[in-house]
Formats: C-alpha cells, structure tokens, sequence
C-alpha cells in the first residue's frame, strides 16, 4: 500500500518532465528580413528632397520636466535645432541605404523663399525648384512629459514628429506622425550622465536622430532583425545540423533535419520538421515552410498543445511573411 503511494506521485513527475520537455528544448535564432515601406515608388521616382518647414514654429516650445519635486524649465533647449538634425539623420540614412538615386537635403532654405502657405498650394513650384520627385517635409517635433532624475541617471520623455510625404506624380499628400516614449539611462548611456549632471540637449540631439532613422526605415525598404525559435535536442544528427544552421549553412542543415523527420522517436521528427520549416524560410520557400510545419503539427506528441501553439503561430508569422514578400516585390529596385 506504501509502495504504491509512492509509485503514483513519481508515475505523474515523470509524465510531468516528459509534457515538459519538448518546451524546455526551445531555442531561438536571430536572423534579418527585409520588410516592405510604407510607400510603393515606382523606379521613375529616383530623386528625394527632404525639406524643414517647421510649420508650427516649434522654437516658440518651452522644454518642462518634472525632477522628482516638481515642475522645471530649461531654456537652453532648442527644439529648432532637433529640427536640423532630424533632417540631416534621415538625409544622411537614405544616401547610405541608397534606395533613391539622389537625396537632397535642403534644411530649412526653402523657408526663406516661399510662407507655409505657399509651400503647400504652389506644389509645382516646390518640384521644379527642388528638382525632386519626392519632397519629405519635416513639420514638426516636440519632447514632451519629461522626467529627469539626476541622481538615479535617468531621463525620460514623449517624442512627437510630424512629417508630411508629397509625390509629383500624386496630388494627395501623406501626413505621418510619430509618437515614441524613449528612455535613456546612466548603465546603456553612460556618456550622457558622466560628472553626476544629465546632458540634456545631447540626449534629445540623440533621440532627434534615433526618430528621423526610424522613419527612414519605415518609409522605405529595410533590413531589420527577427527572432525565430528552432528545436534543440541531444540526438547527435540533431546537434550537428544545429551546429551547421548557427553556421548559416541551411541547406546542410536541411539535409539532415529531412533525415531525421523520419526517426521512429515522433518527437525527434516533430522537432526536425520544425526546423525544416525554419531552413525552408531561410531558403525564400515559404510554402514548404508551412507543409513542414503542418507536419509537426500533426505528430501526437507529449505537451502536443504547446507543440501545436508553436506551429500555429510559425504559420501565422509565415502568411504574413508571404504577403511582405509580395509587396516587397514591387519596392525593391534594381539598382
């Protein structure tokens, strides 16, 4: 009687650590894709004008922050001057992406030319000034609920920017406006708390430049990085292939995993099916991708529903996936 009530827990943590292992063998890769723009232009349009027109005159903003007792003002602080490096950021980003054939960065020179009003109803007049298909206004930007802790080297603050995109050969112009809460602290951002002060101005100079890449990123074509998860296990195949995807040799890699698809231990196969879903994307081949997967989903294995959970959602990454691809596929030039 004894024994068997000892036998019955030990029976139920067995099958515990078995549902939990194939949870426990997750692991997750870094790789980058490329994700589409906000903005499909067709080749013609190769030449790119970026423009502060500061239209609601944001030297006329006061910089407040809260310090842990109250309200505080610093006027020192220029939010014209994040103008310039905004625009300088994103000119400078574009020329290195190399997307446009040209990038021109007018600052805030047309300014002095034309009012705000006629910058946007004499449009043909910008184009043929500017020698552009594309003007990329910068209107706006602001740093808002600002808290700085000196003593805890910290700052926090509420970034707003506002830019407006007009195409030549599109009478409708594109407002964009970002809102990002960005927090710099003294253990990633040492530079900017040294000697026990706060380097305000080169902070937010620094988040004016982080804003306008951000953007850039988003308008065009860009390289970012995604985490995938893969399965790890100690089966000595499973491990080499392992060793070789960590080496980017995915065909390799894929060679055995196919192998393994087929052990007599399901749950090696649901792994290795997995991961040949992982190799496929890495080879563009999306649809086998999600076969594979459909694959490991299938297999009745312990703690299937967090099995299944992981396959769904690898499904759902790779039909979003397919339809970046497509878009992808009208942005990308051949340059």
């Amino acid at each position: 009687m004894n024994l068997a009530r000892t036998f019955v827990p030990l029976f139920l943590l067995c099958m515990s650590l078995s549902s939990c292992l194939m949870t426990d063998n997750i692991r997750t890769t870094r790789i980058e894709i490329m994700r589409p723009g906000a903005f499909i232009f067709p080749e013609n349009l190769d030449t790119v004008a970026i423009i502060n027109r500061n239209l609601f005159r944001v030297d006329t903003c006061v910089f407040k922050f809260f310090d842990g007792t109250g309200a505080e003002t610093d006027t020192t602080i220029n939010n014209e001057k994040f103008l310039k490096t905004s625009t300088d950021a994103l000119s400078d980003f574009w020329e290195k992406e190399g997307y446009f054939r040209k990038v021109i960065n007018y600052h805030d020179s047309l300014n002095c030319i034309w009012t705000d009003s006629q910058l946007l109803s004499r449009p043909g007049e910008i184009y043929k000034k500017t020698q552009s298909d594309v003007c990329i206004f910068l209107d706006f930007i602001r740093f808002s609920e600002n808290s700085i802790y000196k003593n805890l080297r910290f700052l926090q603050t509420t970034a707003q920017v506002a830019w407006t995109i007009a195409f030549k050969s599109d009478t409708t112009s594109y407002i964009y406006n970002q809102v990002d809460t960005l927090v710099y602290d003294g253990l990633d951002f040492p530079e900017y708390f040294a000697g026990g002060r706060v380097k305000t101005e080169l902070i937010l100079n620094n988040a004016s430049e982080y804003l306008a890449r951000s953007f850039g990123a988003k308008i065009i074509p860009s390289w970012i990085p995604a985490e995938r998860l893969y399965y790890q296990s100690n089966n000595p195949n499973m491990l080499a292939a392992e060793k070789m995807a960590k080496d980017n040799d995915w065909l390799k890699a894929a060679e055995i995993w196919k192998k393994e698809t087929k052990n007599k231990n399901r749950k090696i196969a649901a792994k290795a099916c997995y991961n040949m879903a992982l190799a496929c994307e890495m080879e563009g081949k999306y649809d086998f991708a999600i076969d594979w997967l459909v694959k490991s989903y299938s297999e009745e294995i312990a703690n299937s529903e967090a099995h299944k959970k992981n396959c769904q959602q690898y499904i759902n990454v790779l039909a979003l996936r397919k339809k970046e691809i497509e878009r992808l596929s009208k942005q990308v030039r051949n340059l």
